[in-house]
């Protein structure tokens, strides 16, 4: 047979089964060798405190509660000990489920080499692999919607049979993450237009018992309905004055989320976007009267209310972006197989060099571009670097200093209440980047002027005391940078600290911090 006629055949996929056997090793195989050692997030350490003690208060985790993701990371701590490692070992499953999900969805809306190919970008997304990698809820929340979306596409294409079950999903995911079930409203509305009004108020009834199931224990675990909303509304105040055009952020607010979303969606989306864009903008231009209605409507309500919300009210962190870019995937990979049409076997090998990028970027790039502002990307190379300057730190810590005579201060300092419990703790917060006085102290921290026993430390045999600085970013706020001292780390960073005799006292304010004499 001659090369072009080899090209000319279209591509055979192998069975289903051995689709769905091969995407789920591939994802998890590709995750295991990475996973994070530490903690990586703040927000981690938060759900990994709540597996022991579920606390809004404490923000253990914060609000809204995510109270079912806390209950399967307690149902797979009770066989993973580690609290840090059962999490992670969540994120990894769920990202094999959602990319498995991701097939079986883009078959049913498209055919089956959109739904591979659709998988493989997900599978190979360097954000999308990244929080594979740690403890966070994202990919779970990605699995949910995608398999949520796949039944109500189900239930709009006729398969009635799948509104219960559609309820039911998108009951269980609001407990997993609560905005969720708001995000996906419109979809599902738009989806069970046609459903006979009996069925529907059943299918309706069912997921709202679930909900009332997950919905009940969370308040009342928070002391009442009262107490849940007072707690949910003060964590959400503390940004969203700055964040949402609908309390006052005005146009900062809203410039800050859209180019956190855009950066974000564009380093999770990759590559892949040229094709799905390229697709969209021939369709629009050529033949927008042959478009399916329907179905990009289906697309548009899932894509658009979230965008919208990150748009105008919040956008937080990178895997958010993980509730419509399985959408965005599954476009991009429409756009490839139609783009190629006339040489059928191009797709797979355009899928196969898009996803060869996508892990080149995670497995070789490193965490800051060499430009002007150091961009940020979410790699192994990040992950290495965030094990890294932890591990050394605790490291060093416990070789060098006495936990009955050491102060930590730190704007990590939840990393260190986890890992070091035996210390104590000096909080100082520093505002993150992309809020408002970027980089300026969070002035959380209360002014005092104690001696070391006053903040619980016991002098050793040389009367001496240590005030450990954990955090190289708190070096602009030192005043007594001539008493500081100098520990070499294992992998070329430094630890400073300070020595306090008998007859100085530490200053620790919501702006500075040093040593000076009685």
């Amino acid at each position: 047979m001659s090369t072009g006629r080899l090209l000319r055949k279209s591509v055979q996929l192998p069975h289903d089964t051995l689709l769905t056997i091969g995407l789920t090793l591939l994802t998890v195989l590709s995750r295991l060798p990475f996973r994070s050692q530490i903690m990586y997030h703040w927000d981690c350490i938060n759900f990994a405190m709540a597996l022991k003690e579920f606390n809004l208060a404490k923000e253990q985790p914060h609000p809204p509660g995510y109270i079912l993701y806390v209950y399967v990371g307690r149902l797979v701590n009770s066989i993973v000990p580690d609290r840090a490692v059962a999490l992670i070992f969540v994120s990894i499953v769920s990202s094999a489920l959602a990319v498995v999900a991701l097939f079986y969805l883009g078959r049913v809306t498209f055919d089956r080499k959109v739904g591979f190919i659709g998988a493989l970008l997900l599978a190979s997304s360097p954000l999308f692999w990244f929080y594979g990698e740690i403890s966070l809820p994202h990919p779970l929340d990605a699995f949910l919607i995608v398999l949520s979306a796949w039944c109500f596409y189900r239930v709009m294409t006729g398969d009635h049979r799948h509104v219960i079950p559609a309820a039911i999903l998108l009951a269980i995911a609001g407990g997993f993450r609560q905005q969720t079930l708001v995000m996906m409203t419109p979809l599902a509305l738009f989806a069970v237009r046609k459903v006979k009004p009996g069925l529907l108020a059943l299918a309706v009834s069912v997921g709202g018992v679930i909900c009332v199931g997950w919905f009940v224990p969370l308040v009342q675990s928070q002391g009442g309905l009262k107490t849940y909303l007072e707690l949910s509304k003060a964590f959400s105040d503390r940004f969203m004055t700055t964040t949402s055009v609908l309390q006052g952020a005005g146009w900062w607010g809203m410039r800050r989320n859209l180019i956190k979303l855009g950066m974000y969606t564009l380093y999770a989306w990759n590559l892949s976007l040229i094709p799905g864009l390229l697709y969209i903008g021939l369709r629009l231009w050529h033949r927008p009267q042959s478009w399916n209605l329907e179905k990009v409507i289906f697309f548009l309500l899932w894509i658009v209310p979230f965008s919208a919300f990150y748009a105008f009210v919040h956008m937080g962190q990178q895997g958010q972006v993980f509730v419509f870019l399985p959408a965005l995937l599954l476009i991009s990979a429409v756009g490839l197989v139609r783009l190629l049409a006339r040489w059928p076997r191009w797709p797979i090998v355009t899928a196969v060099i898009l996803v060869t990028v996508n892990v080149s970027i995670f497995c070789l790039a490193p965490e800051y571009l060499p430009s002007a502002d150091r961009a940020r990307l979410l790699t192994r190379a990040t992950l290495a670097n965030s094990d890294r300057y932890y591990l050394d730190r605790f490291k060093a810590i416990k070789e060098s200093f006495a936990p009955e005579s050491t102060a930590i201060l730190a704007a990590n300092w939840h990393h260190v209440e986890y890992y070091l419990p035996e210390y104590v703790r000096l909080p100082f917060g520093v505002i993150s980047k992309w809020e408002k006085g970027e980089g300026n102290p969070l002035g959380s921290s209360r002014g005092i002027v104690a001696t070391p026993t006053e903040i619980g430390l016991q002098p050793n045999l040389e009367g001496q005391t240590a005030v450990v600085i954990f955090d190289p970013e708190l070096a602009p706020f030192n005043e007594a940078p001539t008493l500081t001292q100098r520990l070499p780390l294992e992998h070329g960073d430094a630890l400073y600290y300070f020595v306090l005799t008998g007859d100085q006292v530490l200053h620790y304010g919501a702006h500075s911090f040093g040593v000076t004499k009685k």
